[in-house]
């Protein structure tokens, strides 16, 4: 993995928000390593003096602060060879860990007709899959047709 991509990779996957609603059900060993990622990444902007970076966009999350975390997690994967394999190590672990996790028209809210059709989720490998569809939809009337979940 590239160290550009392997920033972007981190920073969204940090700042995910299917990793915050979906935290809980991702499973102990994948949130283990997601925070073992935050606090490798914590330790070693401390020691260079930018931890102030993270802990902002951790509390405000704004396109603005993660792309400033994103530069500066660039930055220290460019000049510290064994922090950038330390990461790319446990991305690995994370992708190996094969949990998928599909949401389909979540926390839909109208005041008319809602008709939903011909929609699918495929998830064609994992030990782990969680898929939602249809989940938190208010509307007066409910038209649903061939609507399928396949794992």
């Amino acid at each position: 993995m590239e160290l550009v991509t392997l920033a972007t990779a981190i920073t969204t996957l940090i700042f995910s928000e299917a990793l915050k609603e979906g935290g809980k059900t991702l499973g102990k060993g994948v949130s283990e390593h997601i925070a073992r990622l935050v606090t490798i990444i914590r330790e070693k902007f401390k020691a260079v003096g930018t931890e102030g970076l993270l802990i902002r966009a951790q509390n405000q999350p704004t396109e603005s602060n993660k792309s400033i975390f994103k530069a500066e997690l660039e930055t220290q994967i460019k000049e510290d060879e064994t922090f950038a394999n330390h990461l790319k190590e446990l991305v690995n672990q994370l992708e190996s860990s094969e949990i998928i996790r599909q949401v389909m028209a979540s926390g839909i809210e109208i005041s008319g007709d809602l008709e939903a059709e011909d929609m699918s989720q495929k998830a064609t490998r994992s030990s782990s899959v969680q898929q939602e569809m249809l989940k938190d939809v208010k509307a007066q009337n409910v038209k649903l047709g061939n609507l399928s979940q396949e794992s």
